[in-house]
Order: structure tokens, then sequence, then C-alpha cells
């Protein structure tokens, strides 16, 4: 009975363990430097497709440079600190 206990704990260990590394791995944040500029531009374009479908106007170009402004200003605040 105890290796049937060894046995079960292992496991549930290793699914735990597992489900908790998992977890901490999808909750850390992206940092701009991860981003490749085609990743980037296709942001950009999704955005500005998104504001068009719902009435707004937002230029791909115009997208792109607020998103690069959005990093100057995270880079800007860290310093800050």
């Amino acid at each position: 009975m105890t290796e049937q206990y060894i046995g079960w704990a292992l496991v549930l260990g290793l699914v735990v363990g597992g489900a908790l590394i998992w977890f901490a791995i999808g909750r850390i944040p992206r940092t701009t430097e991860e981003m490749s500029d085609d990743e980037r531009a296709s942001e950009a374009a999704w955005i500005s497709e998104t504001i068009t479908a719902r009435g707004g106007k937002a230029p791909t170009d115009l997208v792109e440079e607020v998103l690069d402004l959005h990093v100057h200003y995270l880079e800007h605040a860290a310093q800050e600190r």
C-alpha cells in the first residue's frame, strides 16, 4: 500500500508542479524586445482594421507610431522610479 501511495504522490506532485510552472510562464509579461518587426506590423494592422471596423479612422502608420510612443513612455516611466 505504501508503494501505491508513493506512486500517486509522485504523479500528483508532477501534475501540480507542471501546472504551477505553466501558470508562472504563461503569466510572465512579454517585453517589446521579444516582438519581431513583422509581429509589430501585424499588430498595428490588426488594431487599425479593428478601429476602422468600429467606425473610426486609424491608419496603420499612426498606430505603429502610437505603439512606438508607448514603448518610449514605459522606458521613461521605468527611469523615473
